[in-house]
């Protein structure tokens, strides 16, 4: 069997449901009076986001609803502590997430940052892509060899300034075992790191690892 691989480096605006899952930490500010801190958990399963957030002095987390990513632009609903709904609306990057948070009419600006995550980079303004300079070929499971089964396992990942892949997961998989495989392989590929101002960085990427028979 044939494989192909591609690296597909991520030059446009908007994030897919992993890029964004994390712990975000920072604070609301109302128009007038003190900010109000607050702590966002989102969580990606199979591209969708959910979690939850907490603020001011009382931390217990409550669960977030009608979360959609669209973009750069990620909107949800959640309870404030008199169980008021609150409608955030947030332009987010891999490295803030800003907008505002509406309730009874009342308009709080929302600023947050990633809570422990180091800085990552697309391609573009002074940022070069890695390059792929050594791979392994992935192993077909006996259930995927035996279906005849052949597709696209499509990897986020972000390569190290050691040119290694980290932080991977998986944003299109075909199942029988192939996705991990694709993992494993792709965890042993060795790429010439990406570079801004001379210096290797953290980018970002999306993996394509293709089976066909």
């Amino acid at each position: 069997m044939n494989r192909a691989f591609g690296l597909l480096l991520l030059l446009a605006a908007g994030l897919t449901a992993a890029e964004v899952s994390g712990k975000w930490t920072g604070s609301m500010s109302p128009a007038s009076g003190p900010a109000v801190p607050v702590t966002l958990t989102l969580h990606e399963q199979d591209q969708v986001v959910s979690g939850s957030i907490a603020s001011g002095a009382d931390a217990r987390q409550a669960p977030i609803e009608n979360v959609e990513l669209r973009g750069d632009r990620l909107t949800f609903n959640a309870p404030d502590s008199v169980n008021h709904i609150v409608a955030f609306q947030l332009t987010a990057t891999v490295r803030s997430m800003s907008g505002e948070a509406v309730s009874d009419g009342q308009t709080l600006k929302v600023n947050l940052s990633p809570g422990t995550r180091p800085d990552v980079y697309k391609v573009g303004g002074g940022v070069f892509a890695p390059t792929l300079i050594y791979k392994v070929e992935p192993e077909y499971t006996e259930e995927a060899r035996q279906a005849e089964l052949q597709g696209t396992v499509l990897l986020y990942a972000q390569i190290g300034p050691d040119g290694k892949a980290i932080n991977m997961k998986v944003l299109r998989g075909i199942g029988l075992g192939l996705d991990e495989k694709a993992m494993e392989a792709v965890t042993r590929w060795q790429f010439k790191p990406g570079m801004k101002g001379g210096q290797p960085v953290t980018v970002e990427a999306q993996i394509e690892v293709n089976f066909r028979r």
